[in-house]
C-alpha cells in the first residue's frame, strides 16, 4: 500500500499508520463506514480519539487511504499484464486471474473500496475512480481487439467489461478460500466463465443493450 504520511504534530504517534488502516478496514467491513466512528476506531486501537489526528485529519481521509492505496496497489499488480503482447483471450485470462488473486489476498480492503468509497468527497473519490477507469479502459481495449479478431462476440465492449467485473467482484462478497489451492480453483472457474461470457455474449437472442 502506498505510504501515507502522518500529519505533523508536536508529539510522535504511538500507533503506526498501517495499524490504523488495518483496524479501520476491519471496522468498516464489519459495521460499515457510516456506523464506525472515530471513537470506535480509537477504542479498537486503545488510544484517545484525538491521537488519531497524528495520522489523519478526519475519518474520510482514513477511508481515502484505504481505497486509494488498495486501487494503486491493484493497478501496479495488474496493469503490466496488458503489456505482455499476449492475444486477447490469453490476456483476459491472465488479467482476470490476477484480479481474483490480488483481491482475495486483500479482501477486506476490496470490500471497503467496493461498498464505501461512495462516502468520499468528490475530489478524493475522483482520484480513486481515475485508477479504476484506467483498469476498466484497458480491459475494454482488449475486448475490442478480441472482437476485431472474431474471438469475442461483443457489440458493446464497455458493457461486457462491466459484466465481467460484476461477476468477479460479486464473488468476494461470499467466498473465503480454505487454502491457496481453493483460491486457484475458484480463480480458474471464474476465468473460464469470463471468457465464455465474452465468446457467447451475443451468441443467442440478438444484441445486448448498449451503454453508449
Amino acid at each position: 500500500m502506498e505510504k501515507v504520511e502522518p500529519v505533523a504534530t508536536g508529539a510522535p504517534p504511538s500507533v503506526r499508520v498501517d495499524q490504523v488502516l488495518e483496524t479501520a478496514t476491519r471496522l468498516f467491513t464489519e459495521r460499515g463506514y457510516d456506523a464506525a466512528s472515530i471513537r470506535d476506531l480509537a477504542a479498537a486501537l486503545a488510544m484517545r480519539p484525538s491521537s488519531l489526528y497524528h495520522h489523519f485529519p478526519g475519518k474520510q481521509h482514513i477511508l481515502f487511504a484505504i481505497c486509494f492505496g488498495l486501487q494503486t496497489d491493484f493497478n501496479h499488480a495488474v496493469m503490466p499484464l496488458f503489456e505482455t503482447g499476449n492475444g486477447p483471450v490469453e490476456m483476459i485470462q491472465d488479467v482476470i486471474a490476477e484480479h481474483i488473486r490480488f483481491s482475495l489476498a486483500r479482501r477486506g480492503e476490496v470490500l471497503v473500496n467496493t461498498r464505501e468509497r461512495r462516502s468520499l468527497p468528490p475530489d478524493l473519490l475522483g482520484q480513486v475512480n481515475a485508477l479504476r477507469r484506467e483498469y476498466r479502459d484497458a480491459v475494454v481495449e482488449v475486448i475490442e481487439a478480441g472482437g476485431r479478431q472474431g474471438l469475442f462476440k461483443v457489440s458493446d465492449p464497455k458493457l461486457a467489461a462491466m459484466a465481467v467485473f460484476d461477476m468477479v467482484n460479486g464473488m468476494f462478497q461470499w467466498f473465503r478460500p480454505r487454502d491457496a489451492g481453493d483460491a486457484e480453483r475458484i480463480a480458474a472457474a471464474y476465468v473460464k466463465g469470463a471468457v465464455a461470457l465474452l465468446r457467447g455474449w451475443e451468441g443467442r437472442g440478438g444484441s445486448a443493450p448498449s451503454l453508449t
